[in-house]
Protein backbone atom coordinates (compact mmCIF):
# COMPACT_ATOMS: atom_id res chain seq x y z
CA UNK A 1 0.00 0.00 0.00
CA UNK A 2 1.54 3.41 -0.84
CA UNK A 3 1.31 6.85 1.50
CA UNK A 4 -0.20 9.79 -0.14
CA UNK A 5 3.00 12.47 0.14
CA UNK A 6 2.07 15.98 0.86
CA UNK A 7 4.47 18.11 -1.36
CA UNK A 8 4.80 21.89 -1.11
CA UNK A 9 5.46 24.28 -3.95
CA UNK A 10 7.07 27.66 -2.49
CA UNK A 11 7.63 30.61 -5.17
CA UNK A 12 10.12 32.51 -2.76
CA UNK A 13 10.27 36.16 -2.60
CA UNK A 14 11.71 38.16 0.41
CA UNK A 15 9.81 35.88 2.74
CA UNK A 16 10.78 33.28 5.39
CA UNK A 17 8.18 32.48 8.08
CA UNK A 18 5.05 32.71 5.42
CA UNK A 19 6.63 29.46 3.62
CA UNK A 20 7.43 27.64 6.12
CA UNK A 21 5.19 28.34 9.15
CA UNK A 22 2.15 26.60 6.99
CA UNK A 23 4.39 23.53 6.16
CA UNK A 24 4.58 23.06 10.19
CA UNK A 25 0.61 22.80 10.41
CA UNK A 26 0.11 21.13 7.03
CA UNK A 27 3.10 18.67 6.95
CA UNK A 28 4.63 16.93 4.15
CA UNK A 29 7.38 15.08 3.09
CA UNK A 30 8.93 17.06 0.01
CA UNK A 31 9.21 21.22 -0.51
CA UNK A 32 10.31 23.00 -3.84
CA UNK A 33 11.58 26.56 -3.90
CA UNK A 34 10.71 28.43 -6.90
CA UNK A 35 12.97 31.03 -6.79
CA UNK A 36 15.04 34.05 -8.68
CA UNK A 37 18.56 32.58 -9.12
CA UNK A 38 21.17 30.68 -11.31
CA UNK A 39 21.43 32.86 -14.74
CA UNK A 40 18.26 34.69 -13.73
CA UNK A 41 19.95 36.57 -10.82
CA UNK A 42 22.08 39.44 -12.16
CA UNK A 43 19.04 40.33 -14.07
CA UNK A 44 17.88 42.13 -11.00
CA UNK A 45 19.42 44.11 -8.38
CA UNK A 46 18.38 42.67 -5.23
CA UNK A 47 19.53 39.31 -6.28
CA UNK A 48 22.14 38.79 -3.46
CA UNK A 49 18.63 39.26 -0.98
CA UNK A 50 17.09 36.58 -2.76
CA UNK A 51 19.94 34.19 -2.14
CA UNK A 52 20.10 34.65 1.25
CA UNK A 53 16.05 33.81 1.48
CA UNK A 54 16.06 30.59 -0.93
CA UNK A 55 19.27 29.49 1.51
CA UNK A 56 17.25 30.17 4.60
CA UNK A 57 13.85 28.88 3.64
CA UNK A 58 15.46 25.66 2.20
CA UNK A 59 17.48 25.79 5.62
CA UNK A 60 14.48 25.86 7.75
CA UNK A 61 12.65 23.37 5.75
CA UNK A 62 15.18 20.59 5.87
CA UNK A 63 15.51 21.27 9.32
CA UNK A 64 11.44 20.02 9.24
CA UNK A 65 12.54 16.85 8.41
CA UNK A 66 11.42 17.50 4.16
CA UNK A 67 13.47 17.14 1.20
CA UNK A 68 13.95 20.40 -1.00
CA UNK A 69 15.05 20.98 -4.40
CA UNK A 70 15.28 24.82 -5.58
CA UNK A 71 14.41 25.91 -8.80
CA UNK A 72 15.32 28.77 -10.55
CA UNK A 73 13.47 31.02 -12.98
CA UNK A 74 12.63 34.44 -14.06
CA UNK A 75 9.64 34.85 -11.57
CA UNK A 76 8.85 38.07 -13.20
CA UNK A 77 8.34 36.88 -16.64
CA UNK A 78 4.95 35.75 -16.44
CA UNK A 79 4.97 33.01 -18.88
CA UNK A 80 8.12 31.45 -17.87
CA UNK A 81 6.40 31.73 -14.05
CA UNK A 82 3.99 29.91 -15.34
CA UNK A 83 5.61 26.98 -17.51
CA UNK A 84 8.38 26.72 -14.27
CA UNK A 85 5.17 26.11 -11.86
CA UNK A 86 3.55 23.95 -13.81
CA UNK A 87 6.18 21.92 -14.81
CA UNK A 88 7.00 21.27 -10.80
CA UNK A 89 3.29 20.86 -10.39
CA UNK A 90 2.63 17.76 -13.36
CA UNK A 91 5.97 15.91 -12.14
CA UNK A 92 4.55 15.49 -8.65
CA UNK A 93 0.98 14.97 -9.69
CA UNK A 94 2.34 12.20 -11.96
CA UNK A 95 4.31 10.65 -8.86
CA UNK A 96 0.84 10.76 -7.14
CA UNK A 97 1.92 13.81 -4.30
CA UNK A 98 -1.02 15.73 -2.95
CA UNK A 99 0.26 19.32 -4.01
CA UNK A 100 -0.02 22.50 -2.55
CA UNK A 101 0.90 26.09 -3.82
CA UNK A 102 1.69 28.24 -1.58
CA UNK A 103 0.12 31.73 -3.14
CA UNK A 104 1.36 34.02 -0.01
CA UNK A 105 5.53 33.70 -0.30
CA UNK A 106 6.07 35.98 -3.57
CA UNK A 107 4.21 39.26 -4.36
CA UNK A 108 0.97 39.40 -6.02
CA UNK A 109 2.14 39.10 -9.66
CA UNK A 110 3.31 35.35 -8.75
CA UNK A 111 0.77 35.09 -6.72
CA UNK A 112 -1.99 35.56 -9.66
CA UNK A 113 0.61 32.88 -12.43
CA UNK A 114 0.63 30.45 -9.32
CA UNK A 115 -3.05 30.48 -8.70
CA UNK A 116 -3.97 29.75 -12.35
CA UNK A 117 -1.27 26.74 -12.48
CA UNK A 118 -3.32 25.31 -9.15
CA UNK A 119 -6.59 25.69 -10.70
CA UNK A 120 -5.89 24.54 -14.25
CA UNK A 121 -4.13 21.14 -12.47
CA UNK A 122 -6.76 21.00 -9.60
CA UNK A 123 -3.98 21.06 -6.80
CA UNK A 124 -4.61 22.63 -3.23
CA UNK A 125 -3.68 26.77 -2.67
CA UNK A 126 -3.46 28.56 -0.22
CA UNK A 127 -3.02 32.12 1.06
CA UNK A 128 -1.44 33.14 5.28
CA UNK A 129 -2.77 35.38 6.48
CA UNK A 130 0.73 37.63 8.48
CA UNK A 131 0.52 39.36 11.79
CA UNK A 132 2.06 41.86 10.14
CA UNK A 133 5.09 43.25 8.56
CA UNK A 134 8.59 43.35 9.65
CA UNK A 135 9.70 46.83 11.03
CA UNK A 136 13.76 46.39 10.39
CA UNK A 137 16.04 44.67 8.58
CA UNK A 138 17.01 42.50 11.54
CA UNK A 139 13.45 41.49 11.82
CA UNK A 140 13.28 41.07 7.68
CA UNK A 141 16.51 38.49 7.77
CA UNK A 142 14.32 36.29 10.63
CA UNK A 143 11.15 36.24 9.46
CA UNK A 144 11.04 37.77 6.19
CA UNK A 145 8.89 40.36 4.72
CA UNK A 146 6.00 39.03 6.58
CA UNK A 147 5.99 38.49 10.20
CA UNK A 148 4.18 35.15 10.77
CA UNK A 149 3.78 33.26 13.76
CA UNK A 150 0.81 31.23 14.43
CA UNK A 151 -0.54 30.92 10.50
CA UNK A 152 -3.78 31.79 9.22
CA UNK A 153 -3.94 29.55 6.13
CA UNK A 154 -6.96 30.37 4.09
CA UNK A 155 -7.43 27.84 1.08
CA UNK A 156 -8.67 28.86 -2.09
CA UNK A 157 -11.31 27.59 -3.47
CA UNK A 158 -10.65 25.09 -6.49
CA UNK A 159 -12.23 26.46 -9.67
CA UNK A 160 -13.63 24.70 -12.63
CA UNK A 161 -11.20 24.84 -15.17
CA UNK A 162 -11.38 24.33 -19.09
CA UNK A 163 -10.05 20.71 -19.19
CA UNK A 164 -8.63 20.02 -22.83
CA UNK A 165 -8.73 16.92 -23.82
CA UNK A 166 -5.27 14.88 -24.34
CA UNK A 167 -5.12 15.08 -28.28
CA UNK A 168 -5.86 19.31 -27.96
CA UNK A 169 -3.49 19.56 -24.94
CA UNK A 170 -0.61 18.08 -27.56
CA UNK A 171 -1.45 20.02 -30.21
CA UNK A 172 -1.38 23.34 -28.49
CA UNK A 173 2.11 22.03 -26.92
CA UNK A 174 3.16 21.34 -30.62
CA UNK A 175 1.91 24.38 -32.36
CA UNK A 176 3.65 26.21 -29.18
CA UNK A 177 7.35 24.46 -29.39
CA UNK A 178 7.62 25.84 -32.92
CA UNK A 179 9.13 28.84 -31.64
CA UNK A 180 11.80 27.39 -31.59
CA UNK A 181 12.14 27.19 -35.34
CA UNK A 182 11.55 30.33 -35.23
CA UNK A 183 7.83 30.21 -36.78
CA UNK A 184 4.25 30.45 -34.69
CA UNK A 185 2.31 28.50 -37.06
CA UNK A 186 2.42 25.02 -37.61
CA UNK A 187 0.68 23.61 -40.93
CA UNK A 188 -2.50 21.23 -40.73
CA UNK A 189 -0.96 18.51 -42.62
CA UNK A 190 2.02 18.52 -39.98
CA UNK A 191 -0.33 18.24 -37.29
CA UNK A 192 -2.41 15.48 -38.50
CA UNK A 193 0.03 13.60 -39.37
CA UNK A 194 1.72 13.89 -35.85
CA UNK A 195 -1.02 13.03 -34.18
CA UNK A 196 -1.42 9.95 -36.41
CA UNK A 197 1.55 9.22 -34.53
CA UNK A 198 0.70 9.94 -31.12
CA UNK A 199 -2.56 8.57 -31.47
CA UNK A 200 -2.70 5.54 -33.22
CA UNK A 201 -5.50 3.90 -31.78
CA UNK A 202 -7.88 6.92 -32.71
CA UNK A 203 -6.59 7.90 -35.96
CA UNK A 204 -6.10 4.58 -37.99
CA UNK A 205 -7.76 3.89 -41.37
CA UNK A 206 -8.21 0.90 -43.20
CA UNK A 207 -8.40 2.84 -46.13
CA UNK A 208 -4.81 4.24 -47.98
CA UNK A 209 -3.78 6.91 -50.10
CA UNK A 210 -5.66 10.64 -51.23
CA UNK A 211 -8.81 8.96 -49.34
CA UNK A 212 -6.97 8.30 -46.15
CA UNK A 213 -5.58 11.64 -45.76
CA UNK A 214 -8.73 13.65 -46.50
CA UNK A 215 -10.36 11.57 -43.64
CA UNK A 216 -7.56 11.47 -41.24
CA UNK A 217 -7.82 15.77 -42.06
CA UNK A 218 -11.56 15.35 -41.02
CA UNK A 219 -11.16 13.64 -38.17
CA UNK A 220 -8.72 15.63 -37.08
CA UNK A 221 -10.42 19.23 -37.95
CA UNK A 222 -13.61 17.36 -36.01
CA UNK A 223 -11.65 16.04 -32.49
CA UNK A 224 -8.89 19.13 -32.14
CA UNK A 225 -9.00 21.95 -34.21
CA UNK A 226 -12.73 23.18 -34.48
CA UNK A 227 -12.94 22.78 -30.62
CA UNK A 228 -9.41 24.61 -30.05
CA UNK A 229 -10.82 27.28 -32.43
CA UNK A 230 -14.68 27.37 -30.75
CA UNK A 231 -12.49 28.13 -27.09
CA UNK A 232 -10.56 30.93 -28.62
CA UNK A 233 -6.99 28.80 -28.25
CA UNK A 234 -6.00 29.02 -32.03
CA UNK A 235 -6.92 30.86 -34.94
CA UNK A 236 -7.17 29.32 -38.54
CA UNK A 237 -5.54 30.86 -41.97
CA UNK A 238 -5.42 29.43 -45.40
CA UNK A 239 -2.24 30.14 -46.80
CA UNK A 240 -1.68 29.15 -50.66
CA UNK A 241 -2.52 25.37 -50.40
CA UNK A 242 -1.78 25.25 -46.60
CA UNK A 243 -4.19 25.66 -43.75
CA UNK A 244 -1.68 27.11 -40.82
CA UNK A 245 -2.58 26.66 -37.20
CA UNK A 246 -1.82 29.87 -34.53
CA UNK A 247 -2.07 29.89 -31.19
CA UNK A 248 -3.85 33.22 -29.58
CA UNK A 249 -2.96 34.93 -26.40
CA UNK A 250 -5.18 32.68 -24.68
CA UNK A 251 -4.04 29.42 -26.18
CA UNK A 252 -0.41 30.34 -25.59
CA UNK A 253 -1.27 30.45 -21.79
CA UNK A 254 -2.63 27.04 -22.23
CA UNK A 255 0.23 25.52 -23.51
CA UNK A 256 2.50 26.81 -20.57
CA UNK A 257 -0.05 25.29 -18.66
CA UNK A 258 0.70 22.25 -19.88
Amino acid sequence: MRTIEKVHVIPLGFERSVAVEPVKVLGGVRAHIITIGGKFAEKYRLHKKQRYFERAVAADLEHLGLEVEVHYTDLFDFEMAIETISEVVVEEKSDGGEVYINLSSHGRFVSVASALVGWYHGVRTFYVFPERYAKDEKEERAYGRSVCGKPVIFEIPNLEFVKLSNEERYAISLIYSQKECDREYLKLQDLAERLEVQFPHIYSFSCDGRRKEQRLLNKVNRRVVSKLEARGLIEKEKVGRNVILRLTELGKLFALLG
